[in-house]
């Protein structure tokens, strides 16, 4: 448990799990990039990543309007980013490979939907994340502030009305392991009904785009700093902004960690002009 306490606590804002030999990148950190009351939107990034078995990796991310807490009454929808337009045929054939016989004869029933892939990935991300929430929940029985801490940390926007509804109480109320357990997955139940009932876009994200066109170039070939580049192309199905920021932040999840070690540059494709575009994305998003 102290270690469980002190790795959630520390400035944690994502979680990677090797799933099946593919790199997935869940952030915790629930992104609040519009005023205006549209969507709850869930994101999906399928970021070309050549470390990876399936020459790829899987960031998601939450978007709420600002003040909006996770538990709404919003209109949700999924949106995947894809770099091309055969992207998503590399996800399905991961998808199908990596999940269990029961799931597999669902996809037979309903062959290669996204919604019921999204549905597998988000299954993923329940069970990577429902264990913090949980850890959280369990310590404010015996710690009411770490454990409201590591609920908070998990949570983010609108954590505090998640807390007091759904039973991680920071005034350090009496609560059952197993009520907890239940009154949590009926939270987290719920706001996944709400996706798999939500609309579903696939598109072509014109960064991640410009991300695989670079690394299968070489400097000489292609400087995305220098030549034209195809991250400052529009995504037509999607009429807001934000979806930029949002791209960067997921690679520079992704990436962060290869970035930093030059040992992996050459395995990972990344060329000094390569280094050099990432660069200026860490030095630009917000940490």
């Amino acid at each position: 448990m102290d270690k469980a306490v002190e790795g959630i606590t520390s400035n944690i804002s994502t979680i990677k799990k090797m799933v099946d030999g593919l790199p997935i990148f869940i952030s915790l950190e629930t992104s609040e990039k519009y005023s205006i009351e549209e969507y709850d939107e869930k994101h999906y990034f399928v970021i070309p990543y050549e470390l990876s078995d399936y020459k790829f990796a899987l960031h998601t991310t939450r978007c709420l309007p600002t003040g909006v807490p996770e538990i709404n009454d919003l209109p949700k929808r999924r949106i995947f980013h894809f770099a091309n337009e055969h992207a998503e045929l590399a996800l399905k054939s991961y998808m199908l490979k990596s999940v269990n016989e029961d799931i597999h004869d669902k996809h037979k029933e309903n062959p290669n939907t996204l919604e019921s892939l999204a549905n597998d990935i988000d299954a993923l991300d329940k069970k990577l994340t429902y264990g913090m929430l949980l850890v959280g929940g369990v310590t404010a029985i015996f710690n009411p502030l770490i454990g409201a801490g590591i609920a908070v940390k998990a949570l983010l926007p609108g954590a505090a009305s998640f807390v007091n509804k759904y039973g991680v109480r920071p005034a350090g109320e009496k609560l059952s392991k197993i009520q907890l357990e239940k009154d949590v997955r009926k939270a987290e139940e719920g706001v996944a009904k709400q996706f798999e009932d939500s609309d579903t876009l696939r598109v072509v994200n014109p960064i991640l785009q410009e991300l695989e066109f670079s690394l299968r170039t070489s400097e000489s070939e292609h400087d995305p700093l220098t030549d034209p580049n195809l991250a400052n192309g529009s995504i037509p199905e999607i009429t807001h902004e934000r979806w930029r920021e949002l791209t960067e932040v997921a690679i520079c999840h992704v990436y962060k960690e290869v970035y930093e070690d030059s040992s992996q540059h050459k395995k990972a494709k990344l060329g000094p002009e390569d280094l050099r575009w990432l660069k200026i994305m860490f030095d630009t998003v917000p940490s």
